[in-house]
């Protein structure tokens, strides 16, 4: 890549460019972090939600970079260095990162997945059933990142940087991958990390009350996540949950693009007779090219027969047949922290269940569908994280109170916010006439949950899912997984029951 390389890409975004560059110029990699930079590197200067990258130009100069790309013009009267002055440096990061990786999104099949909910669900599915039909496949997804079985990474945000992102494609095509399968979050598209990636399918799941500690509305949030389909290929396809969304908001995508799932006869794919136990699930699916199907699951709960379905049309789209994917679906064995139900609780007579549950979508969700599953009392242990949308928090505490019988407020991830504050705003929400009890020790509060458990109830451990630390003031993170807790005091309880 030379700095002429950089100047052709960035043509249509430069403002101004410094007289010092030299064409012929070799440059390296791209970053936007200093403490990353190689001689003879492109540092591109972002304004960040908590840093801003142009005060680290200077550092980056010394540390031996040979080009800057800025986007605050302020810093150029000081700047003795070539430079080039952007009007999106977020935009400039995207494009350089797939120059200097010679890479091409239309290289790639590529499944995008937005929504509230059902992104990771979505996503592991389709990467499944590719994978079980010998098909190259990487998946990017919240819980973890492969490139075909090959684990390289469980992430800490839902769609990695636009700079990660390059490099996993440059390695997938490295590795002849063809299809990616991608989560989408309303900050990545914001944040732009997708720019310069489109899309064969995208997928809207559902859009509900979320991250609006970053978004300053709820319009705004949704406004967003639509805007996802400006990155579809022109013979792309959108793939819709029709009975999560007024098909009206979709009226700017060309209907012949548009294929819908849902419980609705109104749309294109049709879930029917939806039966299950706590250990399985099965339904009819009314296809458009194949008549009705049955569907086999290990997964459970309607929730989890949409983001079959959605998985399903993808498969049809990408070109599996109905028995690879129907074969696929019954080997697929769910994802770490998604309606996961610990082994070891069915010997005690009553199920344990954690759960990514963190908005009040997802919460509503999951305890109807343990309701359905059971006579017994629902049992949920939730908190609500911090540094984030502080008026979900009454909404959860009100629809916990609702929908199960005994209520255990705990810590989640307090991050810099008081914990004790953010437990008594859950409470705001609690019907005080209801079973409830407050235990901010997480660790004490699952123990407490599952020693309340009689035979035929079921525990919903809520909110963190499949995370491994949990995080407090001041970024301490503490090792803590909901499962792992969870198993060592059913395996406790089950000892003391030998006693």
């Amino acid at each position: 890549m030379r700095v002429e390389n950089v100047l052709e890409k960035l043509s249509d975004i430069i403002l101004e460019k410094s007289d010092k560059l030299i064409l012929s110029k070799e440059l390296n990699s791209v970053t936007d972090n200093s403490e990353n930079i190689n001689k003879n590197d492109v540092f591109v200067a972002i304004k960040g939600y908590k840093f801003d990258g142009h005060n680290f130009i200077k550092p980056a100069i010394k540390k031996g970079c040979s080009l800057v790309i800025i986007e605050n013009k302020s810093y150029i009267s000081d700047l003795d260095f070539p430079y080039i002055l952007v009007s999106d440096s977020r935009v400039a990061l995207a494009r350089l990162s797939h120059l200097s990786n010679e890479i091409d999104s239309n290289e790639f099949k590529i499944f995008g997945v937005t929504g509230t909910n059902g992104k990771s669900t979505s996503v592991n599915i389709l990467h499944h059933l590719l994978r079980e039909s010998k098909i190259n496949s990487s998946l990017l997804s919240t819980v973890e990142i492969k490139i075909n079985d090959l684990l390289i990474e469980e992430p800490y945000n839902t769609t990695p940087s636009i700079i990660k992102i390059s490099n996993l494609l440059k390695q997938s095509k490295d590795k002849d991958v063809n299809f990616i399968n991608l989560e989408v979050s309303s900050h990545a598209i914001s944040q732009k990390r997708i720019e310069d990636i489109y899309f064969d399918i995208i997928s809207f799941t559902n859009i509900t009350r979320d991250h609006l500690d970053y978004h300053s509305s709820f319009n705004e949030y949704e406004k967003i996540k639509l805007s996802l389909a400006n990155n579809l290929k022109p013979d792309g396809k959108v793939i819709i949950n029709y009975d999560n969304f007024d098909m009206k908001k979709f009226e700017f995508i060309d209907s012949k693009k548009i294929i819908t799932y849902g419980f609705s006869d109104d749309a294109d794919y049709v879930i029917k007779e939806l039966n299950q136990s706590i250990y399985q699930m099965n339904f009819k699916l009314i296809t458009p090219d194949e008549g009705e199907i049955s569907i086999y699951s290990s997964i459970i709960g309607s929730f989890n027969a949409y983001n079959i379905v959605n998985s399903l049309i993808a498969a049809r789209q990408f070109g599996l047949s109905y028995e690879q994917i129907k074969h696929g679906i019954i080997t697929f064995k769910g994802v770490r922290g998604r309606f996961e139900i610990i082994p070891s609780s069915k010997a005690l007579g009553f199920s344990v269940v954690i759960d990514f549950a963190h908005t009040p979508d997802a919460l509503e969700n999951v305890l109807k569908n343990a309701r359905s599953l059971t006579e017994g009392r629902i049992i949920v242990v939730f908190g609500a994280g911090g540094n984030a949308d502080k008026g979900k928090r009454k909404i959860m505490g009100q629809i916990a109170s609702e929908l199960s019988d005994i209520v255990v407020i705990t810590n989640d991830d307090p991050k810099d916010e008081d914990p004790d504050k953010i437990i008594e705003q859950v409470k705001e929400g609690v019907n005080k006439e209801k079973n409830f009890i407050v235990i901010p020790d997480r660790k004490t509060a699952i123990n407490a949950a599952i020693n309340f458990a009689n035979r035929e109830d079921i525990v919903i451990i809520a909110g963190r899912g499949h995370e491994k630390f949990q995080l407090f003031g001041g970024g301490k993170q503490i090792k803590f997984s909901d499962y792992d807790v969870a198993a060592e005091a059913i395996d406790g309880l089950r000892r003391s029951m030998k006693k």
